[in-house]
């Protein structure tokens, strides 16, 4: 596979991020299996310019060449609200409406409440839905399972399996 074969995309503002954590993971198993990878977060875009819809931006355009050019998108955020941050579905917004059809999408979440991981994985679902897109079921880890300090997180036994499963789902989607 040349290119572009996943994009990840971090909807956390925080740069010690639980989600952006965890997708970190699954995008290690991916590279392992030598799928080519593309990051960005949601830092890496002028938010005043993505809120008013500017996709000619250099950031933006390479943000959305990546999405047409790739495989597969992983979204990563910690829950708001009941699901995924609105920073996240601003920049989404900006991948025309075809450009994931077909292709396989993982929704990662981090919540601090168990009962939130209903709510993201229904946006989630929905989301991919609209995309056309082949959902691979949402990651949530919940933060009570997950500790960050100084830069290095410590995961639980049980989410540490459910990460692993997801990084070995999405891979298989993709057939490595």
């Amino acid at each position: 596979m040349s290119g572009v074969g996943i994009v990840f995309l971090a909807g956390s503002p925080s740069s010690t991020s639980r989600s952006s954590y965890v997708a970190g993971i699954v995008e290690k198993h991916a590279a392992d299996a030598g799928i080519p990878i593309r990051s960005f977060t949601i830092r890496d875009f002028d938010l005043a310019d993505v809120f008013y819809g500017k996709a000619d931006t250099p950031a933006q355009a390479a943000f959305v060449r990546a999405v047409v050019e790739a495989s597969a998108i992983v979204l990563s955020t910690p829950v708001y609200k009941g699901t995924y941050a609105g920073g996240l579905k601003a920049i989404v917004d900006l991948i025309p409406p075809d450009a994931l059809a077909g292709k396989a999408a993982l929704g990662i979440a981090t919540a601090r409440l168990p009962a939130h991981g209903a709510g993201v994985d229904r946006g989630y679902r929905d989301l991919f839905a609209f995309f056309r897109s082949r959902v691979v079921d949402t990651l949530v880890v919940h933060d009570d399972e997950l500790k960050i300090t100084d830069g290095r997180g410590e995961i639980g036994d049980a989410a540490a399996e459910r990460v692993a499963k997801a990084g070995r789902a999405l891979v298989g989607v993709l057939g490595r």
